[in-house]
């Protein structure tokens, strides 16, 4: 091969190559074709999408299914905007996403020429949902700045990263070749002195209680060692959900929103927060959960020591390490006190089921239903829907990394995409994705990129014919429901034009059988089940 075939735009993707980035979701235009020119030699896989927001939802997928980073290819201007929405999602969550766009020619950056797809400043419309944004002006500016985009997505705490690049320096020659940047230092350990304080405050405790959120998914067994030894209670955020099995004595699932177990937290002595910021999305019904006793934080992310809880002490490392030695100093089995005094989790969770309002019987047949027929490996992608926020709660789940929610930024139609990407991360692992009728809408158009690539997709469509959360909302404040009842499609109708199969299920056995079959299928299969006629009998 020719050095002057090795241009700026075959650099890049030669360097996403040699870092491990393998999948590159994105849609080629005018501004960006350099990048598909390097496509065409370098070993990445290229899944072109309806929409450049759902290019980065897939690539969030991919990476929470695989804790590994996938990449986005847009346009410039517009390309870019429509992307925005999904890397603010990434961003929220701490997903690892890339995303490269073009830029105009560099001799029209900042003069308001009017050139096609102008914006003032890309980069500075990025910024703020990125660990990185850089704007490339030369080769070499653009190898650091790459250096700097994989120090970014492989920090202790990932977070998306950006890099946008000319139009001219995309197709301009250069004698830079890809190479594997260096590996960041490993996340802090947690500091001896501290390690012994939070070990006095467990050993002195008679009512503890753990809080564990993402940053702790990889420390289940260390979790469950220290509750089994202190005798305590662990509520997870929807991100850490299963990383104690929900049927364990001491797990309260994802119940911070619910007042029995905000009273538990009130009453609890020492809190040990892992890995979670207990944000206003891990709770809902309050901004800040009642805290009386000691609390304890452990987070890698050393900003989030110092939020709005006042933290009697700060552990500043990598959450499961951070456990692990907590645990290994623990006296297994030596302590008998608050929960067994108290009760299991499941009687306090059987007190949030008693307090429920409303009928959630068909949702929670719909859940039981799903739970029954995925394997046990089995992930689901969830959108912002009623029934996925019961899910968060009232899904089973046994294991970490099961059930994925949208969850800090809280954007609608993330469900599908997302799930296209873990499917084409993890293609032995069985995947669904559970969206309301109108979210759904937001995305569906990549339903057809399910069926391109023949993917074995179960798209349950939860159909209540409204966008049903802001109709109660509004009617619960005494606001007449206006703009919340809308037509829907045939959704069924749209997914056989779509090239997928569809089908519209009356009851909960129905469900079942159908995402058995679903889940054998090859390509995607669209399930409609209409809340207000569905029999959870």
């Amino acid at each position: 091969m020719s050095a002057a075939s090795w241009t700026v735009g075959r650099y890049v993707v030669e360097t996403l190559a040699a870092n491990g980035i393998d999948t590159v979701f994105g849609i080629p235009g005018v501004h960006n074709i350099e990048l598909y020119r390097g496509l065409e030699r370098a070993p990445l896989r290229h899944v072109l999408v309806r929409h450049e927001q759902n290019a980065v939802f897939a690539a969030d997928g991919y990476a929470r299914a695989s804790g590994r980073p996938a990449a986005a290819f847009v346009i410039s201007g517009p390309g870019l905007t429509n992307a925005l929405t999904a890397l603010a999602q990434a961003w929220s969550d701490s997903v690892p996403v890339l995303l490269v766009a073009s830029a105009p020619v560099r001799a029209s950056l900042g003069r308001a020429w009017g050139v096609l797809h102008e914006l003032p400043d890309q980069r500075a419309l990025v910024a703020g949902v990125s660990a990185f944004a850089g704007s490339a002006r030369s080769d070499t500016e653009l190898h650091e700045q790459l250096r700097a985009v994989f120090a970014a997505l492989r920090r202790p705490r990932p977070r998306p990263a950006y890099v946008d690049i000319p139009l001219d320096l995309l197709g301009a020659p250069t004698a830079l070749r890809a190479e594997v940047f260096a590996a960041p230092a490993p996340a802090p350990a947690a500091p001896r002195d501290g390690m012994r304080e939070a070990h006095r405050l467990l050993s002195q405790a008679r009512r503890p209680l753990f809080i564990a959120g993402g940053g702790a998914r990889a420390a289940g067994a260390a979790l469950r060692e220290l509750v089994e030894a202190h005798d305590a209670y662990l509520v997870s955020t929807v991100a850490g959900k299963g990383v104690l099995a929900e049927s364990h004595p001491a797990s309260l699932g994802v119940s911070l929103p619910y007042a029995p177990t905000q009273e538990l937290v009130a009453a609890a002595d020492v809190v040990v927060a892992a890995g979670t910021e207990l944000s206003e999305t891990d709770i809902y019904t309050t901004t800040r959960l009642p805290m009386n006793g000691r609390l304890v934080r452990i987070d890698v992310d050393e900003q989030k020591l110092e939020d709005h809880y006042e933290a009697a002490l700060k552990l500043h490392g990598d959450a499961a390490a951070t456990l692990q030695q907590l645990a290994s100093h623990a006296e297994l089995g030596a302590r008998r006190g608050w929960r067994t005094a108290a009760g299991t989790g499941a009687m306090l969770r059987a007190r949030i089921d008693a307090q429920r309002e409303g009928n959630w019987q068909p949702a929670l047949a719909v859940l039981r239903a799903l739970r029954a027929a995925l394997p046990a490996d089995g992930v689901v992608f969830t959108d912002m829907t009623q029934i996925a926020y019961l899910g968060n709660y009232a899904f089973p789940a046994e294991r970490a990394g099961g059930w994925f929610h949208p969850s800090g930024y809280g954007a609608l139609g993330y469900a599908l995409p997302a799930a296209i990407g873990a499917r084409i991360a993890q293609p032995q692992r069985p995947v669904v994705a559970l969206a309301g009728d109108f979210g759904a809408q937001f995305t569906f158009q990549d339903l057809t990129t399910a069926v391109e690539l023949e993917l074995t997709l179960p798209f349950i469509i939860w159909n209540n014919d409204a966008l049903g959360q802001i109709r109660d909302d509004m009617v619960a404040a005494g606001i007449a429901p206006v703009g919340v009842v809308a037509r829907n499609p045939n959704f069924v109708g749209l997914a056989h034009a779509c090239g997928a199969a569809g089908t519209c299920v009356p009851d909960a056995a129905s469900l079942e059988a159908e995402l058995g079959a679903a889940l054998a299928r090859r390509g995607p299969t669209l399930i409609e089940v209409k809340a207000p006629d569905f029999r959870a009998q």
